[in-house]
């Protein structure tokens, strides 16, 4: 066979290869263009805070990047969800089968659906900069309590969720049943304990619903030393389109001591994209670890799609300071840029 004979057949090879190469990289363009999407925001901003030192700081509170997709006809879907401020870190890394209305699964490292707040109001969403006590130091998100640092409301486990009744859009009762590892996110299990939490969400009408949570969990106070930590909370809200309000409180034991946080909250919608908001809130328990009141007023405007600012008044009581520092007055700013 002569050598041009050969180059031919070896060109002919090549063109082939890079067809089938490219038809196999158009379908993975495809697939892409379907079922994945990409999506972030970031938010940074600044805060007073009289008694604090520094007593002012600007600061980066977020920055996330989440990759999402769906398969099967949207009966699966998954999400990865990372936080690039501080120290790197995986936030949610989740798959959901959805069979049916009434019975889904998800595995991975997710919210705990503990209270309402900690896993339905979002940080793009999300009322007031600061997030309530009850979701900071009782949803499994605060070494002070738990001896978990850096969970942000999330554990690694199995979750069946779903919904009973449909109307209008809406199931009228709602429920969730999971188990978790108890040790925060991106950690294996620190023993063979499990945390096992239930919720209940009832939505008689539209735009207004009540819940009530179980949690039992064994918290780590160092060492091999563990004491149960069983909790529950009760809560309702109320959202029109222009008037909100939402109330939470929880009771929590962490051995004999008991621990009682509450809050209220309500909120003005004006003409989009300018809201404000007032709450209230306190913690309180019998060992003296936290003993807190806090008042706030804030306001979100919206200009554009993918961005939102936040304003924050606060005055915070803490019981356990010294007399010159117990009451605190501070204000913070926050931007967030949505893509």
């Amino acid at each position: 066979m002569k050598i041009k004979h050969l180059l031919l057949i070896f060109v002919a090879a090549c063109i082939c290869t890079a067809a089938k190469a490219q038809t196999t990289g158009e379908k993975i363009k495809a697939f892409a263009d379907e079922h994945l999407r990409l999506s972030g925001y970031l938010q940074g901003g600044y805060r007073w805070d009289e008694n604090a030192d520094p007593s002012n700081t600007f600061y980066l509170h977020r920055a996330r990047l989440s990759l999402t997709g769906d398969a099967a006809k949207d009966k699966i879907d998954y999400r990865l969800q990372v936080d690039m401020a501080g120290s790197p870190k995986i936030c949610d890394l989740y798959f959901r089968y959805k069979p049916m209305t009434q019975l889904n699964v998800e595995l991975g490292q997710f919210k705990v659906p503990f209270s309402y707040e900690n896993e339905n109001c979002g940080p793009t969403t999300v009322e007031f900069i600061e997030y309530s006590y009850i979701t900071t130091y009782l949803a499994r998100n605060n070494g002070l309590y738990d001896g978990i640092n850096g969970a942000t409301g999330r554990d690694i486990g199995l979750q069946l969720y779903g919904g009973f009744f449909e109307r209008d859009g809406y199931s009228i009762l709602n429920y969730n049943v999971a188990v978790f590892n108890g040790s925060g996110v991106n950690v294996k299990d620190h023993n063979s304990s499990k945390d096992f939490v239930a919720r209940l969400i009832v939505k008689p009408f539209k735009g207004f619903a009540v819940s009530g949570s179980y949690m039992y969990a064994e918290t780590n106070f160092g060492g091999n030393k563990y004491m149960k930590s069983p909790r529950f909370a009760l809560g309702a809200w109320y959202e029109d389109g222009t008037w909100i309000g939402r109330a939470e409180y929880v009771h929590a034991n962490f051995g004999e001591t008991c621990t009682d946080s509450f809050y209220a909250l309500a909120g003005y919608n004006f003409e989009k994209p300018w809201s404000v908001y007032a709450r209230y809130e306190f913690i309180k328990d019998d060992a003296y670890i936290m003993d807190r009141d806090r008042i706030q007023i804030g306001t979100a405007y919206k200009p554009f799609k993918f961005l939102r600012l936040q304003a924050n008044l606060n005055y915070e009581i803490n019981g356990l300071a010294p007399e010159a520092y117990r009451n605190s007055l501070g204000f913070n700013l926050l931007v967030t840029a949505m893509f």
